[in-house]
């Protein structure tokens, strides 16, 4: 009888762990929007967001790395990260239109929150109160909640990709691991 090995793809398991991260990215998103919605266009959300994607993305590619047999080439490494990365990309675009169509006032609560913030920041650092109306006046509602709509989600996606594969760019530096050159 023949032995045959199957060796798990890097393509089924990037969509996979990118599904996972996707679900953890909707979590964090539902208990925000019902709880705290203006922290949803904060720094501090963009952050966490950040260091999740960082930090899962890193991790997630050196368990493959393991997976294979402790080695990966940069190449491999990179295709890794970025469908990781589009994958859940993807599927938080896919529940981003979902959600539009549950609440539609969800532009409207973003672009709310937008103004929220853009004022909290100019008063920390101390903007006279006459900046702070001017700032109130000139914000423009429709441009920001157009970014919340079907048609700024696809162009979001689109701006994504280019995140994705710069992230992914880095993330295979850390991923990687050659293979000693034996002599």
């Amino acid at each position: 009888m023949e032995e045959t090995s199957t060796q798990p793809s890097w393509l089924q398991d990037s969509m996979k762990k990118g599904l996972i991260l996707g679900v953890i990215h909707i979590f964090i998103f539902i208990i925000l929007y019902t709880l705290l919605p203006s922290k949803l266009t904060g720094f501090s959300y963009l952050a966490l967001i950040l260091v999740l994607n960082i930090g899962y993305s890193i991790y997630q590619g050196r368990q493959w790395r393991s997976e294979v047999g402790g080695f990966l080439e940069y190449g491999a490494a990179f295709k890794y990260a970025f469908m990781l990365l589009l994958f859940n990309g993807l599927i938080y675009t896919i529940f981003s239109a979902i959600f539009l169509i549950i609440d539609p006032s969800f532009p409207e609560v973003m672009s709310q929150s937008q103004l929220d913030t853009s004022v909290y920041w100019a008063e920390k650092f101390g903007a006279p109160e006459e900046t702070v109306d001017q700032m109130k006046e000139k914000f423009d509602f429709e441009d920001i909640e157009k970014r919340y709509s079907y048609s700024g989600m696809l162009m979001g996606v689109g701006i994504a990709i280019i995140f994705y594969a710069i992230g992914a760019f880095i993330f295979g530096f850390f991923i990687r691991k050659e293979r000693p050159v034996e002599f």
